[in-house]
């Protein structure tokens, strides 16, 4: 069975471009941030507590970014607090971020939060565990081929859970790239 990979050239923090690939999810904002501090401080706490108050104090000091957005051509550019582009319907353990994404149709779902108030963004995280954040107010999703991205500041990107690049960035799905081998279903 052939999956969809996605290939992603960000800009390194060294501040050269180079390629990568992934399966499940690239993020930027928000998650980019997480990771980008836990990479920075390490995990004293252990793993899930360290994610934890790193996405407490990242949520408490959170302002939404302008960012330059085209994706498949279209002009999405805005100011966002989070973008994710899903392969896959969930991330971070158990946040059901893109419900509907597949990872054999050829697309990304992209997640987009806009600028909403640190209040608001409370509000809605419980939300992602259940994938009803899709359609509240400043959160829209879209399928992508190709997203071009920029921001006149930086923007940190989380690559399927690690710190890995910054805006300047391009994402674009590799149709069937993945080969996944299933044991045969018995009858």
């Amino acid at each position: 069975m052939r999956k969809a990979g996605v290939s992603v050239t960000p800009t390194g923090l060294d501040g050269g471009a180079r390629t990568r690939h992934f399966i499940n999810i690239a993020a930027f904002g928000l998650a980019g941030d997480v990771a980008h501090h836990v990479q920075a401080m390490g995990k004293p706490l252990g793993g899930a507590a360290s994610y934890a108050l790193s996405s407490a104090w990242t949520i408490l000091a959170a302002r939404a970014k302008p960012m330059r957005l085209k994706a498949d051509g279209a002009d999405l550019s805005g100011r966002y607090h989070l973008g994710v582009l899903a392969n896959t319907s969930s991330m971070g353990g158990g946040m059901k971020i893109a419900p509907a994404a597949r990872d054999d149709d050829g697309l990304m779902d992209l997640v987009l939060v806009g600028d909403m108030s640190r209040l608001a963004l409370l509000r809605n995280f419980p939300r992602l565990y259940k994938g009803t954040h899709l359609g509240a107010p400043a959160i829209t999703v879209t399928g992508v081929r190709r997203l071009e991205a920029a921001a006149d500041e930086t923007v940190y990107l989380n690559i399927d859970g690690e710190a890995d690049g910054m805006f300047p960035a391009v994402f674009e799905v590799l149709p069937r790239a993945v080969n996944v081998l299933a044991p045969p279903l018995d009858k």
